[in-house]
């Protein structure tokens, strides 16, 4: 069972993102297969009612954090793909500004095209071609070509090699998607997009470290303004938590 060593106790208004918050603390910190408190425990631990928790532990659930088991308890749940999901609920919770992600963003993305110059597979190389080949033919379709988009980004952390760097990109996801959506909105921009991806991926196949980093940081920059000339960099993440809870 996991210790119980931290003062969790919950003095902030909004009980429901904060015990969200102090569980997923919880479970980022357990084993997968770890035994969480009983129902009664965490209750006093963190200061709330029954109800309250009860929300939170399905919300870990909806994601795969956490697996309650009728009669046995609640688990840390072992799907590598949850930890993704607990950074985008982290970035959530901890109602971050647009602006803030976009600059860990251009870091982690540069990052991310200076490894994959390096050390790139011919598997990854395919791979990015035909995520590229696929946002061509929906160039007419801005929606799908944002997710296209979002794709094209998740695939060239996957070509870093760098399994940390992969799952902080991925921990984005669901916000980047929700972003671009917005952002990417006429096949104009889509078709710009295109242009500045095909640019990083020649230097990224040329293996050229630099000139790969040097391209990508100039994408970021750009796709911020496409971004804050429709959000705004002062909005907050915390009204994107239906997403990670499997609303719209």
């Amino acid at each position: 069972m996991i210790s119980e060593t931290m003062d969790m106790q919950i003095a902030k208004p909004d009980l429901h993102m904060e015990t969200v918050s102090r569980l997923a603390q919880l479970v980022a910190a357990a084993a997968p297969g770890s035994r969480l408190p009983t129902e009664r425990e965490l209750c006093e631990q963190l200061g709330v009612g029954r109800s309250t928790l009860r929300e939170a532990v399905r919300a870990l659930a909806f994601i795969g954090a956490v697996e309650p088991r009728q009669g046995s308890g609640t688990f840390v749940g072992g799907d590598p793909a949850a930890v993704d999901r607990l950074i985008g609920l982290g970035l959530v919770l901890n109602r971050s500004k647009v602006e803030e992600i976009v600059e860990v963003r251009r870091a982690l993305e540069v990052d991310a095209a200076r490894l994959a110059a390096e050390r790139h597979t011919e598997a990854d190389a395919e791979g990015l071609r035909t995520i590229m080949r696929e946002m061509v033919a929906l160039q007419d379709d801005p929606l799908a070509a944002s997710k296209a988009d979002v794709e094209f980004h998740v695939r060239l952390a996957r070509a870093s090699h760098n399994s940390v760097l992969e799952h902080l990109l991925n921990g984005m996801r669901v916000l980047l998607e929700a972003w671009m959506q917005r952002a990417v909105h006429r096949t104009d921009i889509v078709q710009a997009i295109v242009a500045e991806h095909n640019s990083i991926l020649e230097a990224v196949f040329a293996r050229d470290v630099a000139e790969a980093a040097n391209r990508m940081e100039l994408h970021q920059r750009v796709a911020a303004e496409r971004l804050f000339s429709v959000m705004g960099p002062d909005g907050s993440t915390a009204q994107y938590i239906s997403l990670l809870l499997g609303g719209r």
